[in-house]
C-alpha cells in the first residue's frame, strides 16, 4: 500500500482546524475556541509524524484560560487501502508552549494589590499600563494525545474530525484541557 495523498507522496497539510475547548481545573470550567494549523509527513503506510502548531482561549473575567504551542507528535492509522474513505487513527505528542491561567480558574485566592515585585512574562498590561497580578502563567512541555477520522471523498482533499487531551500543570494545580476540532487537510 503506498503512502497517503494524491500522488502517495504522504505529504498533508492541514491549513485550518477549529473547534471548541474545554479547560478543567479544581471543579472549575472555561469554555472557549481552539485554532490549529498542521503538517504530516507519512513515515510509511500507517505510521505518521504530525506537527501541530495551535492557540486556544476560553473562560472570562480571572477564571480564564489561553494556550500556545506546536506540538511534535507520531500517529498511527488505521489504514488498509488507499483509497480508504474513514480512515480512523490514534497519536501522542510533547506540546512544546506556553500556557495562562487566571489565579480564580486555578481556584486561588485573587491578589488584590501587588505586594512584591513581579518578574514574571505573564504580566499583560491593563489600559493603565499596570500588570495583571491574577494571571499566571508557564512556559513547558505538556503531554498531548489525539484521536480522531479522517473522511477522504478522495486522495487529495480530506476531513479530519479529532480531539485531542493535553494534561498541564500551572502552581500546583493540575488543568485539563479536551479539544474537537473539526479541519481540512490536502495530501499530496
Amino acid at each position: 500500500m503506498p503512502r497517503s495523498g494524491r500522488f502517495g507522496a504522504g505529504i498533508s497539510l492541514e491549513p485550518i482546524s477549529l473547534g471548541p475547548i474545554q479547560a478543567f481545573s479544581g471543579g472549575r470550567t472555561a469554555v472557549g475556541i481552539s485554532l490549529q494549523a498542521a503538517f504530516q509527513v507519512d513515515l510509511g503506510a500507517r505510521w505518521a509524524l504530525r506537527l501541530p502548531l495551535e492557540v486556544g482561549y476560553g473562560g472570562s473575567g480571572d477564571a480564564t484560560f489561553s494556550e500556545l504551542g506546536v506540538t511534535p507528535g507520531l500517529l498511527y492509522r488505521w489504514r488498509s487501502d488507499a483509497d480508504q474513505r474513514w480512515v480512523p487513527y490514534l497519536g501522542a505528542g510533547l506540546k512544546l508552549g506556553a500556557v495562562g491561567a487566571g489565579r480564580e480558574f486555578l481556584g486561588l485566592p485573587l491578589i488584590t494589590s501587588v505586594q512584591s515585585l513581579d518578574l514574571d512574562f505573564d504580566d499583560f498590561d491593563d489600559d493603565d499600563g499596570e500588570s495583571d497580578p491574577n494571571l499566571e502563567s508557564r512556559l513547558g512541555a505538556f503531554p498531548e494525545v489525539w484521536a480522531g477520522v479522517e473522511w477522504h471523498p478522495n486522495r487529495l482533499f480530506s476531513l479530519n474530525l479529532g480531539v485531542a487531551y493535553t494534561y498541564v500543570r500551572i502552581l500546583g494545580t493540575n488543568v485539563h484541557l479536551l479539544h474537537e476540532r473539526v479541519g481540512v487537510r490536502f495530501s499530496l
